[in-house]
């Protein structure tokens, strides 16, 4: 089991849940596919603050757990 969820908000405040309870690999597949040519490493999730802040989610696809940066920095 991986350290990321991914939720819908919906518009009477709650969240449906996306992605719970997967391994990062599982969830590099269900973005990747399985059928991509050479495997991928990870998928890397970008934000760009309004602040001009860099956020970055990385998940390996491997059984290494997720990780977060900003601005370079992992936190």
């Amino acid at each position: 089991m991986g350290n990321l969820k991914i939720h819908a908000g919906l518009v009477n405040g709650d969240l449906m849940p996306i992605i719970e309870d997967k391994s990062s690999e599982e969830i590099v597949t269900t973005f990747t596919g399985d059928d991509t040519g050479a495997p991928p490493t990870s998928v890397i999730i970008e934000v760009l603050t309004e602040s001009g802040s860099k956020v970055r989610i990385y998940i390996p696809n491997s059984s290494a757990m997720a990780s977060v940066s900003i601005d370079g920095k992992q936190i």
